[in-house]
């Protein structure tokens, strides 16, 4: 069914505001017998100056008093279908906020945005100087607007100037993907810009590292402010047959939110402009989620961040207030104003120095101090053990995640992030990624991202050419962060099993898994490749630090027989 204020739409011109449209539709909704808007195909143009208007917390992206175009609020059984149409935004402003919704469907339509948050440049010249300065020519696209002032860069976008300089990577224009082995990069200090022809800049100053001319650059500011779907406190949400080919952060952002299925999903850049770069972070990110994530037949590329990244947070304890009561402070500033706990939840205490799990607690309240403190107090008494610098985080807060038939490619660092002790299987998918195509992690000392994994399957995948960056330790990486190191006996990460797997290698390292109780790796295909310069490094390929109850197959074609001995002889 079409809303009244949709009617319209149809008959506007690209120089039209749709917001006021889709915030009366909205209020329609709100008001009416249906909560289905359905768009007549077609370009819709948003503009920020009549968006709503509200304050949000969006973990790993950074908060700020927020414009939404679609301000969703509430709503039971929505459902938005694009019909096939292209949304464009512009400025600073996030598209989809859904807040307290549940069942609800969004489908058939593609976001983007006329001017992009980052900028691009193909690399004319590139000279070092003795003085470990350099002088860097630049061809900058008409499709970036920038201006030359005071002997500074500056990239105009549609409602701010910004310096980009800071936050560069390199991109292969050939491949369209990050350049091999090429690192995080940005002016360090000073520098001056000077224009020497129509859309070139020379830039003279000291970059962290050598760059390559025929390469693009790709700038951005490093602020996450525009999400393009943002769902906070939701259930049930699924997300069918949407391209987002740009945002000024996460594609899709999910915290505190139950049951989400993306079903022909697409992150990719608008090939049609010839832009090298999708989402300015993520593609696909969930924080503190339940239920299960099911992601699959999506696609997920050529953004400056991880495909997919799924996580709870890890408060730290800050003092110590009663036995029943503790302050808790969200210590890293991308996760400060999300509630973590609630009242009738369950939370787990983890020392910070070894990541291990000493006791849990009911809890009785969680109120918010601030952004940054919160009060937690318990049922019952704490832990006797219990000390300031430790972690706490949700243990109701945990989801099952599938993903299936997917495609991570040519982005900037790993694949999929996976740190959830719910059921996890990755199958049937592929990966391109410079770095780790899988990393499984866990952190109480700097991300604050929890927690262990519990039951992992990995299998019928293909790894091709992963890790031709610098982004990981092997394909696939099991890396909690553990300051003391492991003890004998006592394990984060438990039961992952890579099988039937195919692995096209471009770097020697396949496996690397500490603190793990229980890996099986089997039957899975391993061959190298000769599309970059093999790269073994000085690491096996499976290594394997305190680890136990293992099940590995060495057909591994250039496994050395010393190396053999060593896997052989692994506890």
């Amino acid at each position: 069914m079409r809303m009244n204020s949709l009617n319209h739409l149809a008959q506007l011109n690209e120089q039209t505001d749709a917001t006021p449209f889709a915030r009366a539709a909205i209020q329609e909704l709100m008001t009416g017998e249906t909560q289905k808007l359905v768009f007549p195909k077609g370009r819709y143009n948003f503009w920020p100056d009549k968006a709503s208007e509200a304050y949000l917390f969006i973990s790993n992206n950074d908060e700020s008093l927020k414009r939404i175009v679609f301000d969703l609020r509430r709503f039971n059984y929505l459902e938005i279908d694009g019909g096939g149409s292209e949304f464009v935004f512009h400025g600073t402003v996030i598209p989809f906020a859904l807040q307290n919704c549940h069942n609800a469907r969004l489908s058939n339509f593609t976001i983007n945005w006329d001017r992009t948050y980052h900028s691009e440049a193909k690399i004319l010249g590139y000279r070092p100087k003795a003085d470990a300065s350099c002088v860097l020519d630049l061809q900058i696209s008409n499709q970036f607007p920038f201006v030359v002032k005071n002997g500074k860069l500056l990239f105009e976008l549609e409602d701010c100037t910004t310096e980009c300089l800071g936050h560069v990577l390199e991109f292969d224009p050939i491949r369209r993907e990050t350049a091999s082995r090429v690192h995080d990069n940005g002016v360090a200090g000073q520098y001056t810009a000077t224009m020497l022809d129509d859309n070139i800049v020379r830039i003279e100053g000291r970059l962290n590292h050598a760059v390559t001319p025929g390469n693009t650059l790709v700038m951005t500011a490093g602020k996450r402010y525009s999400p393009a779907i943002a769902l906070l406190d939701c259930s049930d949400i699924s997300i069918a047959d949407v391209t987002i080919h740009h945002c000024g952060g996460m594609g899709i952002i999910a915290q505190r939110t139950r049951n989400v299925d993306l079903q022909r999903v697409y992150v990719t850049p608008d090939t049609r402009r010839g832009r090298m770069i999708s989402t300015t972070a993520d593609a696909a990110h969930f924080v503190n989620c339940a239920g299960l994530i099911n992601i699959n037949d999506c696609v997920f590329e050529n953004q400056m961040d991880d495909p997919v990244n799924i996580h709870g947070i890890y408060g730290r304890v800050s003092a110590i207030i009663s036995r029943r009561t503790v302050e808790i402070e969200l210590v890293h500033e991308q996760q400060r104003g999300v509630d973590i706990t609630q009242a009738g939840d369950t939370v787990e205490f983890v020392a910070n120095e070894n990541l291990l799990t000493y006791g849990t607690a009911s809890v009785k309240s969680f109120n918010r101090l601030n952004k940054q403190f919160y009060q937690l107090t318990a049922e019952d008494a704490f832990p006797e053990r219990l000390k300031i610098g430790d972690g706490v985080a949700s243990l109701g807060w945990i989801p099952d995640v599938t993903i299936t038939n997917t495609t991570s490619r040519n982005n900037r660092a790993r694949g999929f992030l996976i740190s959830t002790a719910g059921k996890v299987v990755i199958e049937g998918n592929y990966f391109h990624t410079p770095g780790s195509a899988i990393l499984i992690a866990g952190d109480a000392n700097y991300w604050f991202e929890s927690g262990k994994v519990r039951n992992v399957t990995i299998r019928n995948n293909h790894f091709d050419n992963c890790m031709f960056g610098v982004w990981g330790v092997a394909v696939i990486g099991v890396q909690p962060e553990i300051p003391e190191g492991c003890r004998d006996g006592v394990y984060y990460h438990e039961n992952i099993t890579i099988e039937n797997n195919r692995f096209d290698l471009c770097d020697g390292r396949v496996l690397y898994a500490h603190c793990v109780d229980g890996i099986k790796f089997l039957n899975n295909s391993i061959s190298t490749s000769s599309l970059y310069e093999f790269d073994t490094e000085s690491d096996d390929p499976i290594s394997l630090e305190a680890c136990s109850n293992l099940e590995v197959d060495l057909h591994i074609p250039y496994l050395t027989c010393e190396s053999e001995k060593e896997m052989a002889a692994a506890p």
